[in-house]
């Protein structure tokens, strides 16, 4: 039986795209050039998107400061994505940082690690 997919999932989805290319296309804070929006779960009443994004890198403070970069161009980003979204209320955005991309990268390594010494 195919999934029915609410309102709320297929706002999550154009959030999503939309967003990206923001964040790729218009937003100009080279702390952010690496980041990857990697999931958009909307609340129920859209009122509230949490944003999961990720970032090519491992490095503690590089990922710190593209997470300062992103929180402060949120208003910014939500503007851009109200704008190209016809939408009655636009959600706030709740950018938080997906680490699974860091620690499969970090895991990746160390597998390489052990087989090389095999």
């Amino acid at each position: 039986m195919p999934r029915s997919y609410g309102r709320n999932e297929r706002v999550a989805t154009a959030v999503l795209r939309e967003l990206a290319d923001v964040l790729h296309n218009e937003l100009k804070d080279p702390r952010v050039k690496n980041a990857t929006i990697t999931e958009v779960d909307v609340s129920p009443d859209l009122k509230n998107a949490r944003v999961y994004i990720s970032f090519l890198t491992d490095n503690k403070e590089e990922i710190e400061a593209a997470m300062k970069g992103l929180k402060s161009a949120k208003g910014f980003l939500r503007s851009a994505v109200a704008k190209r979204l016809n939408l009655r209320y636009m959600p706030d955005l709740d950018l938080r940082y997906d680490s699974l991309l860091t620690e499969s990268m970090r895991l990746d390594a160390l597998i390489k690690k052990g087989l090389n010494k095999d």
